[in-house]
C-alpha cells in the first residue's frame, strides 16, 4: 500500500471518526431539546387544565369538565387525561382511553400523598407517554389527581427523521471530503513521490541525466525534489570526472602495455640474437677455416664439420623450444601419483647432483594424485631441479616436498610441490623477470634462458601455476600447484612398491 493511500484512509478515518462524535451530540442535544419542548407544552396544557378544574370546584360545577377534556384533546399530541378521587381511583377518563387497561401508576400515590406534581414515563393501553400528575385541590384540600399524558412517539418520530437526515448529510459531506483529500494528496504528495521514486529507479539504472520535476508549491518535497537533483547532477559530474580519470588511465596502461611488449620483443630479439649469435660466429668462423684452407687435413676438416652440426643441432633447439612455447600443448592426462614421478625424474639428475656435491631430501605424502601429462611434468621437475643444482655450484641441499592440501581456489583443491634449495637466491628485481623468454641469471653458456618459461606454461596449461620466491634461509623456493585428482590410478599398487612410507610420508635420497 502506496503512502499516499495510507494516507487518504488515515485522514478518512479520522474525519468519520469526527463526525460520528458529532452527529452522536447533535442527536443528543436534539432528543434533549424535544423532549424539553415536549414537557413545556404538556405542563401548558396542564396548567391550563388545572386552573379550569380549579374554577369548576370553586363553583361547584363539573359540567363542562368534559368538554374542555374534548377541546383539549382536539391537540393531537395530547394522548389522553385520567381523573383520579381522593383515594387514587380512576374517576374519569377522556375519550380515546376508555377501551384501554388502566394500570394503577405508582407515582399516583407520591402526588396524593404529597399534593406535589410530578414528571414519568409509562405505558398507556400499549402505548408509550410522557405523563404529568397533578394535584386538584378544592374547597380547601386535596379533591384527587389528573394525569395528562402526551405520546413518545412524536419524539421518537422527530429523532429518527433528524437521524436520517443526518446521515445522509453526513455522507454527502464525508464523500466530498473523501475527493477533496483525494485530489490534495495526490497532487500534492502521490504525484512528487512517485516522482521522487521514479528517479531513484532512473539513477539505480545508471541513468544519471535524469531529473525529477521540482513542485510549484514550497514544501518539504519541493525541497526534496531539488536536493535530489542536485545529488543527480554531483553523480553526474563525478562519473564525467570518473569517466575521463578511466579514459586516461586506460590510455597510459596502453602505453604501458605498448612499451612492455616492445621491452619484451627486445629482450626476446637480444635472447635470440645471444643465443644464436655464438652458434653463428662459430659456424661462421670454422666454415671461413674451411674455405681458407680447402687442403686441410680430413681429420681436422671432420672435426670442424662436427662443430657446425653440433651448432646447427643447437639453433634447431632453441627454434624448437620458440615453436613449443608460441603453439598450445597437446596433453595426454592420466592420473599420476607425485610421489612416484619425483623418484623417477630424480634418477636422470642424481649423477649431476652427485658431481656438484648437492645431496637432495624427498618427502612426499601417500597418494599426492594429480590428472596431468606425465611426461611434461617430468620436464618441469628436470627444469626446475636442475636450475637448483647449478645455482650450488659449491654444493648444497636440494628439498622436494609433495602434500595433498595445497589449498583451494575457485572451488578447485590443489595439490603442492615445493623445491627449495640452498643457492646464493635471486635478486628481488629479477623475480618479476624469471619466467620471461630468455631471461636468465646463468653464466653465459649455461642455458638459453626458456627452461623456466616452458615450465610456468606446462604447469598453466594443466590448470595450476607456478610461485617463486627467496627462502629467508637463503637460496630459493619454487612451489609448483596442480588441481588434485581423487582418482586412483591402476597401477598405484606398483607404484606403492617403490615409494618408502614413513608414517604417511615418503623420505628418499
Amino acid at each position: 500500500m502506496s503512502m499516499s493511500t495510507r494516507l487518504i484512509l488515515l485522514l478518512t478515518l479520522m474525519v468519520i471518526a469526527v463526525m460520528a462524535v458529532a452527529s452522536i451530540l447533535i442527536l443528543r442535544e436534539h432528543e434533549r431539546a424535544l423532549k424539553t419542548a415536549m414537557r413545556n407544552e404538556l405542563r401548558a396544557h396542564a396548567f391550563t387544565l388545572e386552573i379550569a378544574l380549579e374554577e369548576e370546584y370553586a363553583a361547584g360545577r363539573m359540567t363542562d369538565l368534559q368538554r374542555l377534556i374534548n377541546r383539549l384533546l382536539e391537540n393531537t399530541k395530547v394522548y389522553g387525561v385520567i381523573f383520579f378521587d381522593e383515594h387514587g381511583r380512576v374517576a374519569m377518563l377522556s375519550d380515546p382511553l376508555i377501551a384501554k387497561e388502566i394500570q394503577h401508576p405508582p407515582e399516583l400515590d407520591q402526588v396524593i400523598s404529597t399534593g406535589k406534581e410530578i414528571e414519568f414515563e409509562r405505558d398507556i393501553g400499549g402505548q408509550e407517554v410522557f405523563s404529568i400528575i397533578i394535584p386538584i385541590h378544592g374547597g380547601g384540600r386535596l379533591r384527587g389527581a389528573f394525569e395528562i399524558a402526551q405520546p413518545l412517539s412524536f419524539v421518537k418520530a422527530n429523532i429518527a427523521r433528524v437521524r436520517r437526515n443526518h446521515i445522509i448529510m453526513a455522507s454527502l459531506l464525508l464523500i466530498i471530503i473523501f475527493f477533496v483529500v483525494l485530489v490534495v494528496t495526490r497532487r500534492n504528495v502521490a504525484h512528487p513521490i512517485k516522482e521522487l521514486l521514479g528517479g531513484a529507479v532512473a539513477l539505480g539504472r545508471g541513468d544519471l541525466d535524469y531529473r525529477v520535476i521540482v513542485p510549484k508549491r514550497s514544501s518539504d518535497l519541493a525541497q526534496l525534489a531539488q536536493e535530489f537533483n542536485r545529488m543527480a547532477d554531483s553523480f553526474s559530474e563525478q562519473r564525467r570526472t570518473t569517466t575521463h580519470e578511466a579514459e586516461e588511465r586506460l590510455a597510459l596502461e596502453r602505453q604501458l602495455r605498448h612499451s612492455e611488449r616492445l621491452a619484451s620483443v627486445g629482450r626476446l630479439a637480444a635472447g635470440i640474437a645471444h643465443e644464436m649469435g655464438a652458434p653463428l660466429n662459430v659456424i661462421d668462423a670454422r666454415a671461413e677455416q674451411l674455405l681458407a684452407h680447402p687442403d686441410t687435413a680430413l681429420k681436422t676438416r671432420q672435426r670442424n664439420l662436427t662443430i657446425i652440426r653440433v651448432q646447427v643441432e643447437r639453433i634447431t633447439r632453441i627454434v624448437r623450444q620458440l615453436l613449443n612455447l608460441a603453439s598450445p600443448y597437446k596433453l595426454h592426462r592420466e592420473c599420476i601419483d607425485l610421489a612416484h614421478l619425483i623418484d623417477e625424474t630424480l634418477e636422470q639428475i642424481e649423477a649431476n647432483a652427485t658431481d656438484a656435491g648437492v645431496g637432495i631430501e624427498v618427502t612426499a605424502e601417500a597418494q599426492v594424485l594429480v590428472e596431468a601429462d606425465k611426461d611434461l611434468l617430468r620436464q618441469v621437475i628436470l627444469n626446475i631441479c636442475l636450475n637448483g643444482i647449478q645455482a650450488m655450484p659449491t654444493g648444497g641441499r636440494l628439498r622436494i616436498e609433495c602434500v595433498r592440501n595445497g589449498g583451494e581456489k575457485d572451488g578447485r583443491h590443489f595439490a603442492a610441490m615445493r623445491i627449495t634449495d640452498t643457492g646464493c637466491g635471486i635478486m628481488p628485481e629479477q623475480l618479476a623477470h624469471i619466467f620471461e623468454p630468455f631471461y636468465t641469471t646463468k653464466d653465459v653458456g649455461h642455458g638459453t634462458g626458456l627452461g623456466l618459461t616452458v615450465s610456468c606454461r606446462i604447469i598453466e596449461e594443466h590448470g595450476g601455476r607456478i610461485e617463486v620466491d627467496n627462502n629467508p634461509d637463503g637460496g630459493t623456493i619454487f612451489t609448483v600447484y596442480l588441481p588434485r585428482s581423487e582418482k586412483l590410478p591402476t597401477d598405484l599398487a606398483q607404484q606403492s612398491e617403490n615409494v618408502r612410507h614413513d608414517e604417511g610420508t615418503v623420505t628418499g635420497r
